[in-house]
Order: C-alpha cells, then sequence, then structure tokens
C-alpha cells in the first residue's frame, strides 16, 4: 500500500476527494488530511507519506513551498497539484520541483484515479530498479557477507536459525545446497594447488560450489549439487586420486546430505565449531582468516556486550576508539563493521535490506578505517548490539540529540532520521518516538525550534527575523517561520523581540 496524504484549505473539497475514491482497491492508504501546508508538513514528517495531493494556494504555506520544503527531507515523495482555472503560471513552477501531474479543479475522478495509477505504476517498476541495484550491490559484497554469516554463526549456536534468516535475506542462499563433502588429509600448503584442480574438476563436469571452501587442520569442506550416487562416487574417487609432492597421505573425500540449504550449512557449523582458526577461501581465490576464538580482540560478541553494557556514549566511543584504530586494515574495519552492523537486533524488523543496503553503500565507500569509525560512531552509539538490550531508548536519545545540534537544517523529518542517521525504519522509529516522548515527532521538532528562536532573539535583539528563521531550520521563509512561531508562541517573532528588548 502506497501512503497518501490531501491537503486543501477548503473542507468540503478535503471531505469530497477522501470520499470519491475507494483508495484501497487501487493500492493507497490515506494517512491524513490537512487544511494548509503547516499541517500537512508536520504530517509528512511524522506520517512519511508517498504521495501528497495539494492545492496550490492555500494560506501559511502554499502548495509550491510545501513541496519545496519537503523536498529537502524527502525527495521520493509524488506531489499531485490541484489549481483553479487560469493558475498555470504555477505549472511551471512546479515542473522544476518535478512535478508531474496537475489537475484542474473540480477534480475529474476518473483523471485522479489515473494519475494515482500510474505513479503506483511507475513506483513499481522502481522498485524493481531498486531491487537490482540492490542484487548488484549485495552480489560484489558476497564474499563479506559470506564470512560475516559464518562468523556469527559460530558465536551463535543456540540461535542459529536467526542467523541464517537474517543472512539469507541478504545472500539469498541457494534453494537446494543439499549436498556436502568434506575432503581429509589435505596439508594447508597444498591448499592452492587443490584450488585449482578443484576448478578443473568442477569444470569438467559443469559444477560449481554453492559456497566458498571452508579449511579447518587439513580439511576441505564443500558445498557442492552432487545430487545423484554415482556423481559423488565420481568425485569422491577423482579427489582421492589427487596427488601432491611430499604429502605422505592421500586425501580421502566423505560425502553428507540434508534435507535443506538450512541444514546443510547448520551441518558445516557443526563440523567446524571446534577449530580455532577457519579459513574461508572465496571465489576471487582470495583466503580469508577466520579466528574462531574467545579472546580475539575484535571478537565480534565481545564488542556487543562491551557496547550494550556501556553507560553512555563516551563509553561505546571508547571502544570505537579501541577497534577501529588507526592502524587497523581498511578492509578488516570493513568486514568488522559489516559483522557488527549485522549482528545488532537480528530478531527484529527495524532493520530491513533497504537499511542494510544503505548502510553498506556507505560503509563500502568509505576509503580509510578513519572513515568506517566515523560511521560506526553514529551506527553503535544509536544501536545497542542484542535484543534484550535494546529499549527504544538509546534511539530517541540520540536523535533527540541529533536535533538539537541540527536545528539549522532543513531536512529533520523521522523518514529522513531514520534512514539517514539511525539506520532503522520510519515505522519503527515513529512508534518508539510517540511512545518515548508521549508527542508526535513534529510537535517536538517545532517546539525545540520555537524555544532556539527564544533563545537567538534574547540574545540578538537587532538582527532580522529572516536570520531568526535560517538558524532554526526555515531556510529563506520568514513568513512560514513567523506563522509557526505564532502558533507555539501565541505571539510573532516581531512582537516577541519588542517586548523583550528591553528586558
Amino acid at each position: 500500500m502506497l501512503r497518501l496524504l490531501i491537503v486543501d484549505d477548503e473542507q468540503i473539497i478535503r471531505e469530497a476527494l477522501s470520499e470519491m475514491i475507494d483508495y484501497a482497491s487501487i493500492g493507497y492508504e490515506l494517512v491524513g488530511t490537512a487544511r494548509n501546508g503547516m499541517e500537512a508538513y508536520d504530517i509528512i514528517c511524522d506520517e512519511y507519506p508517498d504521495v501528497v495531493i495539494t492545492d496550490i494556494k492555500m494560506p501559511i504555506l502554499n502548495g509550491l513551498e510545501l513541496i519545496e520544503r519537503t523536498r529537502m527531507s524527502d525527495s521520493n515523495i509524488s506531489f499531485i497539484l490541484l489549481s483553479g482555472f487560469g493558475e498555470f503560471e504555477y505549472a511551471h513552477q512546479a515542473m522544476k520541483f518535478g512535478v508531474r501531474y496537475y489537475l484542474l479543479k473540480p477534480t475529474d475522478k476518473n483523471e485522479l484515479v489515473q494519475s494515482l495509477l500510474r505513479i503506483r505504476e511507475e513506483r513499481e517498476s522502481e522498485a524493481v530498479k531498486n531491487a537490482e541495484k540492490q542484487h548488484t550491490l549485495l552480489s560484489g559484497l558476497k564474499d563479506p557477507l559470506e564470512q560475516s554469516f559464518i562468523t556469527e554463526a559460530l558465536r551463535s549456536s543456540g540461535r542459529f536459525d536467526q542467523v541464517f534468516e537474517k543472512y539469507d535475506r541478504l545472500l539469498k542462499f541457494p534453494e537446494n545446497s543439499l549436498f556436502g563433502c568434506v575432503v581429509s588429509f589435505l596439508e594447508e600448503k597444498y591448499l592452492p594447488a587443490f584450488m585449482e584442480d578443484l576448478k578443473k574438476i568442477l569444470a569438467v563436469r559443469d559444477l560449481a560450489l554453492q559456497f566458498p571452501l571452508i579449511y579447518v587442520k587439513n580439511s576441505a569442506v564443500l558445498i557442492l549439487p552432487a545430487n545423484t550416487l554415482s556423481l559423488q562416487e565420481n568425485l569422491k574417487n577423482t579427489f582421492e586420486a589427487l596427488q601432491y609432492p611430499n604429502q605422505k597421505v592421500s586425501p580421502e573425500a566423505i560425502f553428507f546430505h540434508t534435507k535443506s540449504t538450512r541444514e546443510t550449512l547448520r551441518s558445516v557449523i557443526g563440523k567446524i565449531i571446534r577449530y580455532d582458526r577457519i579459513l574461508l577461501v572465496c571465489r576471487n581465490g582470495a583466503v580469508n582468516e577466520i579466528r574462531n576464538d574467545l579472546s580475539a580482540p575484535w571478537h565480534i560478541d565481545r564488542i556487543g556486550t562491551l557496547i550494550s553494557e556501556a553507560k553512555d556514549s563516551s563509553e561505546i566511543r571508547s571502544v570505537i576508539d579501541a577497534l577501529f584504530n588507526p592502524s587497523l586494515p581498511t578492509d578488516t574495519a570493513k568486514n568488522i563493521a559489516l559483522s557488527l552492523f549485522l549482528k545488532m537486533n537480528p530478531e527484529s524488523e527495524t532493520r530491513t535490506v533497504d537499511i542494510a543496503c544503505d548502510f553498506m553503500r556507505k560503509l563500502y565507500s568509505c576509503n580509510d578505517s578513519a572513515a568506517v569509525r566515523e560511521l560506526m560512531d553514529v551506527v553503535l552509539c544509536t544501536v545497542k548490539s542484542s535484543p534484550e538490550n535494546r529499549s527504544g531508548k538509546a534511539d530517541i536519545g540520540e536523535l533527540k540529540s541529533y536535533v538539537k545540534q541540527h536545528l539549522d537544517s532543513e531536512n529533520l523529518s523521522l523518514k529522513w532520521l531514520a534512514e539517514n542517521y539511525l539506520y532503522v525504519s520510519v515505522g519503527y522509529l515513529s512508534k518508539a518516538f510517540a511512545k518515548e516522548e508521549g508527542i508526535r515527532f513534529s510537535e517536538y521538532l517545532n517546539n525545540a525550534r520555537m524555544e532556539e528562536a527564544v533563545h537567538l532573539m534574547d540574545y540578538y535583539h537587532n538582527d532580522n527575523i529572516k536570520s531568526i528563521a535560517m538558524k532554526v531550520g526555515f531556510g529563506n521563509n520568514p513568513q512560514y517561520f513567523s506563522q509557526v512561531f505564532r502558533k507555539y508562541k501565541g505571539c510573532t517573532p516581531t512582537s516577541y523581540i519588542e517586548a523583550h528588548k528591553n528586558k
């Protein structure tokens, strides 16, 4: 369902638009109506609609001003503009903001339905493109994601199912990974030669590994589609016939099978969990070492415990500083950061694939470990690393702190903060904020801005209203600032300054 908001200063029109269409039948949920641009913007900050139907000529904040302001915090909202005859000059201005739907009043029901259907089709097409981009991104990060999966699965054997489901959403494990093979008596120094032989053996049989080769103490674990007994026997004989210089014992191959990919990977984890050193051979031939060692300084569970038990952000930052020190290789820093992020709150739905992909784009655009540290400073200071430690209070406290420090920013909305700062779903954040604060986010934000405006006015009597408005996030719209100030403080900014100038 796409979320829809209707904005018009005439009650009869708002009601008519609300009732003329069965929005649910065309894939929309009506999340609210607004009487003017100021009220609409507050609803947008709280309800994060996908589509807004709005009049152009409205008091306080007109339709074009509403669009301009909204674009700063959410450029993905689609607008349908309504206007009276002879107001086509507004259409040209609206095009500058990317608005493509412009309907005359009185609104024709069929035209409105067609506009909404086209927007839905565009959204669905865009969703397909985004899914393709996500697939490309996740494919490129397959190696670190698989390494992170092995690392977390080893540390979380008691909740393997939750770990599997989380990584399955990102990696899309092949559904038919039912067969595995353990090749034993393979010395590590011969592993590169074995990998070359393995490529040839699989290529001849038109096979491919379904998961990177895992190597532990003279044994290689393979997951491959060997789905017939004759093929398994053929591969077994081929593996056992391999010979390497000075190796005293010939390799031995044993096949196993399970009923599902989940059970295959569970079985693999069970086979390697007792080893303290595990090698993961990636598709490009690179070998990554996983230390299954409780004393390792980058042990994800240990770091998670330190973060969850920290009393405040300063203690968390001490952990971050010790972990992401300048000498840490960039690739190692990224792998640790990815593992930490994916481990956070694994059983909740507050982290969608979209949000995970957004995080990974930012993570893998970092040029050095210092940049990774800065990113994780935000993430780790706002999120506890396990569900039992996550009450939501840390999120809201950090959100309020961020808002206080960035009141001059025009892009503060729940959606922007959820996706760009806290890395949680906006739905989760909306509920958590209302529960914690007892008010809507827009009301909290406006109160904070008005308090800061009063503070500035008390100190800077001679500055003009426009300067004050810019300092509290209203940009070049002092008129809108004045209207909000009057709503929250009961007088205009000019009246307030005059009344307090000599105090």
